[in-house]
């Protein structure tokens, strides 16, 4: 293993901001990468990165979690030879240390910046060395979060546009792959950029954000591994996982509150619930009755479940898989709640 400082920048009153980035491999020799080792030599196979906004605890601890699998994995020779596996397990540390989603000084979002100006301002500089450092590989992981609080099922979400979409992300064996179709505003994304330089993206997303989940990080860590195994970059044969579901964004049935107040569910994450079930009552917080009743629309499986004690009207409160989804449904439409990596 090899690691190495990807970006580092001056910060008044702290310590400096340092990005470091953790190399796995094993040459044609069988021996494991050191210091000394020739990295160019190495096929650029499969990148990893989280951390890009200062509340993805979950997802950084994913990747120390797939950090120390596969160092152990490298020690026993079960990586390919000749091929390069990069985990960028914190690429935010300056809002991470402070609990900011967004970057300290003038809160930009590193991931509006790609593929970065390394003469910009600091999250375009962030972004330049970022993507200089993560370019080239045939595979890209970026651990994402959603902009608004709550939780979903661990899925993957393959966007549209540029670049190849491969198998469509089955082979993480997760229960769904959801199809985004861009819009200009995710074109500065990593995701984006990625697929504009010919890497084959895809975007994962677990149960929690600024909260640590164990069970999740696990399951999402042997969905990496299952990836791995079935592009032959490791050798770690497990069961298959899921068989993935897949469908456009635009599928998904939202529910909003049409007032505001104190968000009481009734269900949680994956519950079968048929049409006219009751979701989430909204109380008042003032006398304590309840304001509205949210039933469900359709019926389906709870997909996303909004985690907030307040909300206001026309807030989120559930996306919904309505049943016997169709592969292909709705995958080349723009759905509702868009830009999940905004």
């Amino acid at each position: 293993m090899i690691q190495r400082t990807v970006a580092e920048l001056a910060l008044p009153y702290r310590d400096p901001f340092v990005i470091q980035s953790f190399s796995f491999g094993i040459d044609e020799a069988g021996k494991p990468l050191s210091d000394g080792s020739d990295i160019d030599s190495f096929e650029r196979s499969a990148c990893f990165i989280a951390g890009l906004r200062g509340d993805e605890v979950q997802q950084t601890f994913v990747c120390a979690r797939l950090v120390a699998r596969l160092t152990e994995m490298e020690q026993a020779g079960l990586l390919a030879p000749g091929k390069l596996v990069m985990v960028i397990p914190c690429a935010n540390p300056a809002s991470m240390g402070i609990g900011w989603r967004f970057w300290p000084g003038d809160k930009t979002d590193i991931n509006r910046m790609f593929p970065g100006y390394d003469k910009g301002e600091a999250t375009q500089r962030v972004a330049a060395a970022l993507f200089e450092h993560v370019s080239g590989y045939r595979y890209g992981v970026h651990f994402a979060s959603f902009y608004l609080q709550g939780d979903f099922l661990p899925h993957v979400r393959v966007m549209h546009g540029p670049g190849s979409d491969g198998n469509n992300g089955a082979d993480f064996g997760l229960p769904f792959v959801l199809h985004h179709v861009p819009g200009s505003f995710d074109t500065t994304t990593l995701h984006y950029n990625w697929r504009l330089w010919d890497t084959e993206a895809y975007s994962l997303y677990t149960k929690e954000t600024e909260l640590v989940d164990e069970e999740s990080a696990e399951n999402i860590v042997r969905s990496v591994l299952r990836f791995l195994n079935a592009r032959g970059i490791v050798n770690w044969p497990d069961h298959r996982g899921y068989r993935s579901t897949q469908l456009g964004e635009s599928v998904l049935v939202a529910v909003q509150t049409s007032t505001g107040g104190i968000f009481c569910p009734h269900v949680q994450l994956g519950d079968v619930i048929r049409k006219g079930h009751a979701l989430a009552s909204i109380v008042d917080p003032l006398n304590g009755s309840v304001k509205e009743t949210l039933h469900a629309p359709c019926d389906g499986a709870v997909f996303y479940k909004a985690r907030t004690p307040l909300v206001n009207e026309q807030t989120l409160a559930f996306q919904i898989v309505p049943p016997n989804v169709d592969d292909t449904s709705g995958s080349g439409i723009r759905g509702n709640f868009l830009d999940p990596e905004a």
